[in-house]
């Protein structure tokens, strides 16, 4: 069965808002690794915003984009 992208974004987005939180709480707990992964935490928090503003707007163009940078984070932390 195939996934709407009205379903499919949601998910990822979910997804990678978790790593994003797993992220900041390894950060939180090395800081001497923390600046490393400052960068990519606020990587992530754009793109996850960039997917929340797309499937708020309807713009269908904008949560294709949104959900292929999305499926491109790994789930190995």
């Amino acid at each position: 069965m195939t996934d709407t992208l009205a379903e499919a974004l949601p998910r990822e987005i979910e997804r990678i808002s978790a790593k994003r939180d797993r992220w900041i709480r390894m950060a939180h707990e090395n800081p001497e690794i923390a600046w490393e992964m400052n960068l990519t935490i606020a990587i992530m928090q754009h793109e996850i915003g960039v997917a929340v503003r797309a499937c708020a707007d309807g713009d269908v163009v904008e949560m294709m984009a949104a959900h292929e940078g999305l499926k491109g984070y790994s789930d190995d932390d």
